[in-house]
């Protein structure tokens, strides 16, 4: 009987020990898993804005709010429709005050952002260098350029960089903003201190 339970016991520390070391790498970091594709969101986010822009383009409107809470509507819509799927439950999108466009978790479906929903990622433009900028809540950051100049002449992109000049976000401070892995991000975040190992 003894011998069983012995032979059981290693069993057992041998499971727990392989569980350990799946869950950390050898930095000691967790692994970490990219929540959502950034890659991804930024093709859909960039398609949306072209198709976004021509059908506002000869449209008379005075209300630059109108037309950035017009595009936040049309590109949840286009986030949610996208194939394969960007999430695993709806997005809603959230314009800001420096026209940045957060996407949270719309768990209940009512395209307005409530105390429980997490946001998920964030989208800001930098005109200056004809980029979107992706980042995910895991730290992860990607950007896509944009080429020509008819998206920063449009309507919709003059009036979020002018929103971006209110709110004093500038470009330096999009400048910095360059790509990272989610697992880089995580360990820098490692590095500094800022939480423990194993938390």
């Amino acid at each position: 009987m003894k011998s069983f339970l012995v032979k059981y016991g290693l069993v057992a520390v041998a499971l727990g020990g392989f569980y350990l070391y799946s869950s950390f790498n050898s930095d000691g970091l967790s692994s970490v898993d990219e929540e959502i594709d950034l890659n991804a969101v930024l093709d859909v986010t960039i398609d949306t804005l072209y198709s976004y822009q021509e059908s506002i383009e000869g449209q008379e409107n005075d209300d630059p709010d109108a037309a950035m809470l017009g595009f936040s509507e049309v590109l949840a819509d286009s986030y949610n429709t996208s194939e394969p799927a960007l999430f695993k439950t709806a997005l809603g999108v959230e314009p800001r005050s420096d026209a940045s466009l957060l996407a949270y978790e719309d768990t209940n479906g009512n395209r307005m952002m409530d105390e429980s929903e997490a946001g998920i990622f964030l989208i800001e433009i930098d005109g200056e260098r004809s980029r979107i900028i992706a980042s995910s809540r895991s730290g992860a950051v990607n950007d896509h350029h944009f080429s020509g100049t008819g998206l920063l002449t449009g309507y919709l992109i003059g009036s979020m960089l002018s929103r971006q000049r209110m709110a004093g976000v500038s470009s330096d401070s999009l400048a910095k903003k360059q790509p990272v892995t989610a697992r880089a991000a995580a360990k820098a975040r490692a590095g500094s201190g800022s939480h423990s190992k194993g938390k």
